[in-house]
């Protein structure tokens, strides 16, 4: 994954992409600069890796939604798709 440098006045966050530039990280930022949520956003074509690994990996809750239990905490995280990409987000839950 590359850093990629972003300016923004309404978010916080940083950014990396791959090389072949199929997949792109979102970490936002609150404003002490800790991480509150994660975008990952990928090429459709990736989706049934990506759905087979949320699956393998977090409990599934729900239609493309899955809840991480870590730490004594809940992450929800949830896929979406879209004409040429699928979005992952990943958050603290409430």
């Amino acid at each position: 994954m590359n850093f990629n440098p972003v300016t923004n006045d309404k978010f916080s966050y940083l950014k990396y992409s791959d090389n072949s530039e199929n997949q792109t990280l979102l970490f936002f930022l609150n404003t002490d600069s800790v991480c509150n949520s994660v975008r990952i956003i990928c090429s459709l074509n990736m989706k049934a890796e990506k759905v087979k690994e949320l699956n393998s990996k977090y409990i599934k809750s729900g239609e493309n939604r899955w809840v991480d239990k870590h730490d004594g905490k809940d992450y929800l995280i949830e896929i979406m798709y879209g004409k040429w990409s699928c979005v992952i987000t990943i958050e603290q839950g409430k």
